[in-house]
């Protein structure tokens, strides 16, 4: 904090000093005031300053209407041209359209039942089931017809890789309460959760009743294998990291299918039913 009141102190005082000897030769008499100002300059560059805001403003401004740079424009244009073209690929034909939603979706069946098949086929490994955190899947539908790669990329835009997490009973049975509490994530076909009251009546994995005293191998993306969305129950578990994002399954998926000639269907079929 810069001492204000002393430094108007010793400016007072030497203002004082120097009216007081008016006979000092004109040279000592500047010699005097430059002494001052050296000490005054010492003074002041100790001092620090600290500013508080007390209040703000905020403007929105829409900026609008301003012309392209041509030399930029001409800089992008290549690239954007090959960005386009890939984007803008068909990579799969759907059957039917495709929907978002609670407690169950054919967007949200879909996604899970095709992570569950890529990854099995990455690792090799029986995979129980699948499931995929509402807020992750960003289109509300995907009409009938081609699908481009923008599209996909739309669909599923972060770079969430896949992973494979092992759960005993007690922490599968959290991940399946976190699926009811949620109003319905999306799940693979291998689950089947009937609700009431708000807790899991009857469990079946794999046409199997839900066994406490087993450990289940789960697919899911490594957000929510991190504890993301509420998930802190997962954190510690053992998690295998595939070499892949949730997309590039889906495309590598998509482009099987479609180099086989077969075409994208998906429906609703009960995975998550409520009790009467």
């Amino acid at each position: 904090m810069c001492p204000q009141k002393p430094i108007h102190i010793f400016t007072t005082t030497v203002l004082q000093l120097l009216s007081t000897y008016p006979k000092l030769p004109k040279r000592q008499n500047t010699s005097l005031l430059h002494i001052g100002y050296v000490v005054l300059f010492f003074l002041l560059s100790s001092c620090s300053y600290y500013y508080a805001e007390s209040s703000h403003q905020t403007t929105q401004v829409r900026v609008t209407d301003i012309p392209a740079d041509s030399s930029t424009s001409a800089i992008i244009a290549p690239y954007k041209s090959a960005l386009d073209g890939e984007m803008n690929a068909i990579v799969a034909e759907l059957a039917v359209d495709m929907k978002k939603g609670k407690p169950e979706s054919t967007l949200g069946n879909f996604i899970c039942d095709v992570i569950v098949k890529q990854g099995e086929k990455v690792t090799g490994k029986k995979i129980d089931f699948g499931v995929y955190n509402y807020g992750g899947i960003r289109q509300d539908n995907l009409s009938a017809g081609p699908i481009t790669k923008g599209k996909i990329f739309e669909l599923l835009p972060f770079e969430n890789f896949g992973a494979i997490v092992t759960l005993d009973g007690p922490s599968t049975l959290l991940l399946i309460q976190k699926i009811i509490n949620e109003e319905g994530w999306p799940i693979s076909s291998g689950l089947r959760i009937v609700v009431k009251n708000n807790l899991p009546e009857t469990i079946l994995i794999n046409n199997e009743p839900f066994d406490q005293t087993k450990t289940y191998v789960v697919v899911m993306n490594d957000y929510m294998a991190g504890g993301g969305d509420n998930s802190a129950f997962l954190v510690g578990q053992k998690v295998e990291i595939l070499g892949a994002t949730i997309r590039d399954m889906m495309l590598q998926y998509l482009a099987d299918e479609t180099g086989a000639g077969r075409k994208i269907y998906s429906k609703m079929d009960g995975r998550i039913t409520y009790a009467e």
